[in-house]
């Protein structure tokens, strides 16, 4: 039974805590980043936009 137990901590420390770290810690972004990455975004969804709009004017035969 105590051999369950450590190896469960022991993969705990190994792989769950670090992997904790990392995605707590990867949100940090500078204010220029989040900028650039919403302009991004905008950028990519008006293209979406525009791509389902063709094909919804193609389908109705417009």
């Amino acid at each position: 039974m105590l051999d369950i137990i450590s190896m469960i901590t022991l993969l705990f420390f190994l792989i769950g805590l670090p992997l904790m770290l990392i995605i707590i810690g990867g949100g940090n972004k500078t204010k220029e980043e989040q900028e650039l990455e919403d302009e991004e975004q905008i950028k990519y969804l008006k293209e979406y936009k525009n791509k389902k709009n063709k094909k919804i004017l193609f389908w109705k035969g417009k």
